[in-house]
Parts: C-alpha cells; structure tokens; sequence
C-alpha cells in the first residue's frame, strides 16, 4: 500500500528553523529593558574600577547629582573608597535585574518605577580581603537609564 505524503511536510523543518532564529534574533539583538539596565550598571562600576569617578558621575539620576555635587563626589569616593581601604582597585558582580514599582530613594520623594540591582564589590587591601554589597537602583530618565542609590530610613 502506497502511503500518502503529507504537501505540508516540507514546510516544517524550515518553518521551525526560522521561527528559532526569529527568537533568537530578538533575544540577542533587541535589548530588553533589563539587559540594558545592567549594562549602565556595568559601565557605572568599570568606571569606578578605573577611577574614573566623574565619569561615573554623569551616570547619575538627577536626583543623585542633587545629593552629590561633581566635585564633593570625585573628591570623597576615592577618598572613602579607595585611601582608607588600601586598596587601588576592586572587583564587581551584578545580580540579575529586578523590576520594583513604587520605589523612593528618600522617604518623603516620588515614587518611581526602577530596577534593582544588588552590587557586590570585592576588594583585597591594607585589611584583607572583603566584600561590600550595594543596592542600586536604576530609572528611565530624560530618554537613559540612569542610577540611584537607596537613602530611606528603614
């Protein structure tokens, strides 16, 4: 008996293979609003890894550049961050992104939409090898992604 071929058969394979590249064209070429959120991440703490500090001030949200003026940051970052440690540089690890609504950086400020991102910088100097862990916070602002940090109370 003679078995019947299906017309749409040759279809298939193709039809899958280029719904798979769709998707993975997609994935990988359009960012997504957390890939680009820790990119601006990244690049804010590879500055600070550089000293590059007022670099890394421009990444500010306005509502950190209304809390740190460019010359008190760029003087008192390395200062705390760098002299008293003992140490010239440090390593970064970010966390995956994290959507929260109704954040605040204070807690009588707006409420905004943003990203968290738990930093955790590693540093090995004059007193040994530690890590400090910081919670960033990045918002869409004036058409960037731009970073915060937490100051509320609690």
């Amino acid at each position: 008996m003679l078995r019947r071929r299906n017309p749409l058969q040759p279809f298939v394979l193709p039809a899958i293979v280029l719904i798979a590249v769709f998707f993975l064209i997609v994935f990988f070429f359009i960012p997504s609003e957390a890939r680009t959120v820790k990119k601006v991440v990244n690049e804010f703490y590879s500055l600070e890894q550089d000293a590059k500090f007022s670099s890394s001030w421009d990444l500010f949200h306005s509502s950190m550049k209304a809390h740190f003026s460019r010359d008190r940051y760029i003087s008192d970052r390395p200062h705390t961050f760098m002299n008293h440690f003992g140490v010239d540089t440090f390593d970064f690890h970010l966390n995956r992104p994290k959507k929260v609504k109704n954040w605040k950086m204070y807690d009588d400020t707006e409420i905004m939409e943003a990203y968290e991102v738990i930093v955790t910088k590693s540093y090995r100097g004059t007193y040994g090898h530690f890590e400090f862990i910081q919670y960033v916070y990045v918002a869409y602002e004036e058409g960037a992604w731009r970073i915060l940090w937490d100051y509320k109370e609690e």
